[in-house]
């Protein structure tokens, strides 16, 4: 087979591919498919966004099914059915709860989260695990420390590591810790 025929198979499978993927109908999406899209993905954008538009497009599809059927039957009775609101994507965004509160602070939460629970500080060359739990243990380890007249001890790094640190290296870890978290915890944090 030549050059020229493999390449000639390769566009044709492309093309069919393409035409495929034009061809297949856009299936609406519920609600509960966009809250979902946002819990498992909160970092893809583009993915929440194109759920929100599918579940726009399903409430107006909804709408113009009903609006047909009361067409075709033309009850006095019956009123019209209410036509669904046109609304933007970040409309839909502060609209839709999760958990109580609107998709972007729920990502903004669910990132700040995952932020925190990877936050490391440096001291004197060492690097400290500063996630909450991290944060508990600093403390427990500096209290514990003052109650017994320790002032060193072996440490467990965030490389996994151990090493001999002081009760001092300690409580400055703690520190950078709690500063780097206050950082986090506050939505303009990356423009101070």
């Amino acid at each position: 087979m030549n050059i020229l025929h493999e390449e000639l198979e390769q566009d044709h499978e492309v093309n069919a591919q393409y035409v495929q993927e034009i061809n297949h109908p856009l299936i609406p999406k519920s609600l509960d498919d966009v809250i979902q899209v946002v819990k498992h993905n909160p970092d893809n954008e583009n993915a929440i966004n194109s759920f929100i538009d599918l579940y726009d497009l399903g409430l107006k599809l909804a709408w113009s099914n009903k609006h047909q059927y009361w067409n075709e039957r033309k009850s006095d009775s019956e009123p019209d059915p209410v036509r669904p609101e046109l609304k933007t994507i970040e409309q839909y965004r502060a609209e839709i709860l999760i958990d109580g509160i609107s998709i972007d602070e729920y990502i903004f939460r669910t990132q700040r989260a995952a932020a925190v629970n990877s936050i490391t500080v440096k001291v004197d060359g060492l690097v400290f695990d500063g996630d909450e739990q991290s944060q508990r243990r600093m403390l427990a380890a500096i209290h514990a420390s003052e109650d017994a007249g320790i002032e060193s001890t072996i440490w467990r790094l965030a490389d996994n590591t151990e090493a001999a640190v002081t009760v001092e290296q300690i409580r400055q870890a703690h520190s950078l810790a709690i500063i780097e978290q206050g950082k986090l915890w506050t939505k303009g944090a990356a423009d101070a």
